[in-house]
Formats: structure tokens, sequence, C-alpha cells
């Protein structure tokens, strides 16, 4: 089956590239990669430019991730859909190994994986320790380490635009309450990066509030109606 794969992207020019050739170079190529430019006022537009027909770059003004990835969601024609963040890297077997998996049983609708987190290599030495993870490997329930069937996506509904942080959370938690059929496979599928300019990092006071939010819809999605 076609894969898209999705990129939201702002103000990514130092990492973006490297994020999109990690997923044009799958040992199973996909379909079409979708990068959408988050009104990016550095250089990310002219990265995406250099791609030229090898990806689909749309632009729209600064609404945020959660808007720019519904918009790559409504645009893309596969049947299964994958995510990549502008500043992570997609193992080269990613596709190949979950494909494997939602080929092998038709009922599981979204495949994860083992996520691997690593300081980027750009940043000084003075700041590297303080960004060192406490768990290297672990497993990876995130948007970025997940293909999931186009008609499962559709079914549980898009991603909370008010929730531009932490919309992923949000919606993973109305997804297994609405009984969405998982698996995971047991290698590294997503290179996480770290580094100084991560979204939770500078605006966590914001992330953490966020958070609650999203934890307040799911567990108030598992009352029962009244």
């Amino acid at each position: 089956m076609r894969v898209s794969v999705i990129i939201a992207a702002y103000n990514a020019e130092a990492y973006i590239a490297e994020a999109i050739e990690s997923v044009l170079g799958q040992t199973v190529p996909p379909f079409e990669v979708i990068v959408l430019d988050d009104g990016s006022t550095d250089g990310t537009r002219a990265s995406l430019d250099r791609f030229g027909d090898h990806i689909v770059a749309l632009s729209q003004t600064n609404s945020g991730q959660a808007v720019a990835v519904n918009r790559g969601v409504a645009t893309a024609r596969g049947e299964l859909i994958g995510f990549c963040d502008a500043d992570d890297l997609w193992t080269a077997h990613k596709l190949s190994m979950q494909l494997s998996l939602l080929a092998h049983d038709s009922d599981i609708e979204a495949a994860f994986g083992m996520v691997q987190q690593f300081v980027s290599p750009d940043v000084p030495q003075t700041h590297r320790a303080r960004l060192e993870p406490a768990v290297e490997i672990m497993p990876g329930e995130l948007k970025q380490c997940m293909l999931i069937r186009r008609a499962t996506l559709d079914r549980i509904g898009p991603f909370d635009e008010s929730l531009p942080a932490t919309f992923f959370i949000a919606w993973l938690g109305r997804a297994k309450q609405s009984g969405l059929k998982f698996a995971h496979v047991d290698e590294v599928v997503v290179r996480r990066r770290l580094h100084l300019g991560n979204g939770g990092r500078l605006h966590t006071e914001a992330q953490n509030l966020q958070t609650l939010m999203a934890l307040r819809q799911a567990i108030k999605a598992r009352r029962p109606q009244e």
C-alpha cells in the first residue's frame, strides 16, 4: 500500500534536509513526502526547494504544528500515513519493518517502534551534559514513530489544533479510548534529536499546561456518558 509521510517544519533550516533525506532513503521508499512550511522566517523554504519534485512542499502562515499536520493529512493520498519531525531522523528500515507488521496482521491499525534519543552533534560541549537523556532507547508512542492506516486516522479524527505542543498526547488518548489496535516493532525506528531549540525545552511551562489539558481530555473521554 502507498505510504504518505507528513513533516511540519518551522524555522527548521538546520535539520530539515537530514530529516527529509532519512525519509526518502528508506529501504522501502514512501509514495509521497509532504512537507508543510509553517511560516518559517529562516532558510527552511530554500532547503525544501532543493528537493524539487521529490517532495510536495506546501506553505502556510504560522499557525502551529497541529494545523500543519492536519493539512498534510488532508492532502495525503496514501492508504498509510507516517510522520517525521523536522529535526528527527527515521532509521533506514522503519517503513519496511512497520509495513511487514501491518501486512502480517490486518487487525493492527497502527505500528510503533523504539526511539533512540541523541544529542545533536552541533550542540556546544558546554551544553551537552544537560541535554544527555536519562534513557537512550525506549518504546516510542510518538507521532514520528507511528505508521497508521488512513482509514483509522479518519475514524479517530483530526489532531486538536488548540493544543499546539501536546496535540498528539490528546489524540493518542482519544485513539486508545476508541479501541485503537496497535503493535510495536522491537527495533529503533526513529532517532530523536536533542538540541537547544527543542520546543519542549524552550516552552516548558506552556507544554506542561497543555499536557495537563490533554490528560484531562483523555480522562473525560473515559467517563461513561450521562
